[in-house]
């Protein structure tokens, strides 16, 4: 979606069709178990972890993205195009912030611009001398691999957490 007005948009109809809702104690995202986060605790959180070893911030991106993938091909029998406008609807809803997706036929290229991520981990741990999305790099990497059945690598290639105007991704089948 290219307006940004669709991340509002998407949040009421989803609000009116129940596909969030407060039950049982529990907050269901689309029948999944979710919760609400502080963006600077979830920052914390990864650039902690990040700071550890960032393969597991790129894994924990990884896992926690690819195991809800399925679910959104399954709503559109596999429909790759409803899939990508559905993960970033999600994606601005859950302030994450708004995805661009370039499709080259050798390679993927992903924008993530305001990038909520980014700007919080300038605000935790001060500007970063390399790209730090190593979680959102992971999720894309899921989404490519789920959705167009091969396997994939994904960096980020420009950051706003060091400076760049945007949080940029490059996603290349891996051979």
């Amino acid at each position: 979606m290219s307006s940004d007005t669709a991340p509002n948009n998407f949040l009421n109809e989803m609000l009116l069709t129940r596909n969030i809702r407060f039950e049982n104690n529990r907050l269901l995202l689309m029948n999944r178990p979710g919760v609400l986060i502080n963006m600077s605790i979830f920052v914390s959180l990864i650039g902690k972890l990040m700071k550890y070893n960032e393969n597991e911030a790129y894994n924990a991106g990884s896992i926690s993205i690819g195991n809800i993938i399925s679910d959104y091909k399954n709503r559109f029998n596999n429909d790759i195009n409803k899939t990508i406008d559905l993960i970033s609807d999600v994606v601005a809803t859950s302030g994450l912030g708004k995805l661009v997706f370039n499709f080259d036929k050798d390679k993927i290229l992903i924008t993530i611009n305001p990038s909520p991520m980014a700007e919080a981990y300038i605000d935790i741990f001060g500007k970063a001398e390399k790209p730090v999305c190593f979680f959102l790099a992971g999720g894309l990497n899921a989404i490519f691999t789920s959705l167009l059945n091969k396997k994939y690598s994904t960096k980020e290639i420009y950051c706003k957490a060091k400076g760049d105007t945007e949080c940029k991704f490059v996603s290349e089948v891996s051979l």
